[in-house]
C-alpha cells in the first residue's frame, strides 16, 4: 500500500508540474504565433510572457496564506477549472490588451496554483532530487510532443492552437487528486541538521537566487524562435530545431533523476550555469540548422539539469513549507523578468545582446545561491 501511495504521489506531482509549467516551454512558438495574429513586436511579446509568469508569481504569494489552511484537493480542482476557462477565453480572444489580462488571470488562478502544489507533493517524498528530475522530464516529454505537432497547431484558424494541449493536460490532474497529501510535515532529519532561527532565511535566499538565475533562460528561450528567424531558415526548420532541442533537453533532467544528490548540489548548478552561457554564445554564431539544433539542445540540457538542484536546495533548507511555495514564483518571475528586459534590449540593440544578458543573470544568480550551498547538507537525499 505504501508503494502504491508513493507511485501515486509521483504521478500526481508530475501531472501538476506539467500542467503548471508547460506554457513556459512552448512560449517561444506561442509568442511567434501571437506575433502573426496580432502583428506585435518583440517588446510586446515579452509583455505577454511577463504577464503569464508574473501571474504565477502572484499565485505563490497567495500560497503563503492558503498553504496549510485550505483543502488542497479543492484548490487543485478550482485551479484546473480556471486553466480550462482561461485557455478557452484566450483562444477566442481578438484584443491584445485583453489577452494580457486573460493570461495573467489564468496563471494566477490556475497554472500557478497547480505548479505550487507540484512542489508541495514532491517536497514530501523521500528523494526530491530524483523526483524533481522525473517531474521535469515529464514536462519536457509533453512539450516536445506539442512542439512536434506545430503543423496542425499553427493551422488552427480561429485561435492559437498552442492553448488546446495546455487545457487538456490540466484536466488530467483531476483523477490523480486521490493521492494528494494532507499537509506539510517537515522531515525530522531537516530539523536535526538545520538548527537555528536563520535556517529558513537561507531557504528564502536560495529562492531569490533561483529567481535571478531563472531570468537567464527566460531572456533567451522567450525569443529563441524569433532569433532563429534571422538565420534565413524556413519556419519548418526552425520548428523542428525547437522541438528537437527541447526534446533532447530531457537528458538534463534525466541525468539529475539518475544522479540524485551523489555529488551534492553545488557542482551540478555551477557546471550547468557555465554550459548554459556557452550554449547561448554558440547559438549566436550558428547559421546552419543542424548547429542551431545542437545549441538549442545544449541550452535545454543544462537548463533542465541545473534547475533541478536549485529547487532541491530550497526543499533541503525549508523548515516551514513557506519557501517551497515560493519556488514557482522565483522561476516564473525570474523567467518573465528576463524575457521582458531582453525584449526591450533586442528592440534597441538586436539579438546579439542575448549573450550578455544571459551571462549576467546566470552569474548573479549563482553567486546568491552559493550562500545557500554553503549550508546545504543534502539531508533530503539521505533517506531512501
Amino acid at each position: 500500500m505504501q508503494r502504491e501511495s508513493e507511485n501515486g504521489e509521483l504521478l500526481l506531482g508530475c501531472l501538476l508540474y506539467v500542467a503548471g509549467s508547460a506554457i513556459q516551454y512552448v512560449s517561444p512558438a506561442y509568442l511567434v504565433d501571437l506575433g502573426t495574429r496580432f502583428g506585435i513586436n518583440e517588446a510586446q511579446m515579452g509583455s505577454v510572457s511577463a504577464a503569464e509568469n508574473i501571474g504565477i508569481g502572484f499565485a505563490s504569494l497567495l500560497a503563503l496564506w492558503w498553504n496549510g489552511r485550505l483543502d488542497r484537493k479543492l484548490l487543485a480542482r478550482v485551479a484546473v477549472i480556471s486553466c480550462v476557462i482561461g485557455d478557452a477565453a484566450s483562444f477566442f480572444c481578438r484584443d491584445f490588451h485583453l489577452l494580457i489580462a486573460l493570461r495573467c488571470a489564468t496563471a494566477t488562478l490556475g497554472e500557478g496554483t497547480l505548479f505550487i502544489l507540484a512542489f508541495v507533493v514532491i517536497g514530501q517524498t523521500r528523494n526530491p532530487d530524483r523526483l524533481l528530475g522525473m517531474g521535469l522530464s515529464a514536462v519536457v516529454l509533453f512539450t516536445s510532443a506539442v512542439l512536434s505537432a506545430a503543423g496542425p497547431i499553427n493551422r488552427t484558424p480561429i485561435g492559437s492552437g498552442w492553448l488546446i494541449p495546455m487545457a487538456a493536460v490540466a484536466l488530467l490532474v483531476l483523477p490523480a487528486l486521490r493521492w494528494m497529501p494532507d499537509g506539510f510535515v517537515p522531515p525530522a532529519r531537516i530539523a536535526r541538521r538545520l538548527v537555528g532561527a536563520n535556517a529558513n532565511w537561507l531557504a528564502v535566499i536560495a529562492v531569490v537566487g533561483m529567481g535571478i538565475w531563472s531570468a537567464a533562460p527566460g531572456a533567451f528561450w522567450t525569443f529563441a524562435d524569433a532569433a532563429a528567424t534571422t538565420r534565413n531558415l524556413s519556419d519548418g526548420e526552425i520548428g523542428a530545431a525547437l522541438a528537437v532541442g527541447n526534446a533532447v533537453g530531457l537528458l538534463g533532467s534525466a541525468i539529475a533523476a539518475w544522479q540524485g544528490n551523489r555529488w551534492k548540489r553545488v557542482w551540478p548548478t555551477a557546471i550547468g550555469t557555465v554550459c548554459l552561457c556557452l550554449s547561448v554564445a554558440a547559438f549566436q554564431m550558428t547559421t546552419h540548422v543542424a548547429a542551431l539544433t545542437a545549441t538549442l539542445a545544449a541550452f535545454n540540457i543544462f537548463w533542465n539539469y541545473a534547475i533541478v538542484y536549485q529547487m532541491a536546495l530550497v526543499l533541503s533548507l525549508d523548515r516551514t513549507g513557506k519557501a517551497t511555495a515560493g519556488i514557482s514564483a522565483a522561476q516564473m518571475i525570474g523567467f518573465a523578468g528576463g524575457g521582458f528586459l531582453s525584449g526591450f534590449a533586442i528592440v534597441a540593440r538586436g539579438f546579439s545582446v542575448l549573450t550578455v544578458i544571459v551571462a549576467a543573470f546566470a552569474v548573479m544568480g549563482l553567486l546568491v545561491l552559493m550562500i545557500g550551498f554553503r549550508r546545504d547538507t543534502g539531508a533530503l537525499a539521505e533517506a531512501t
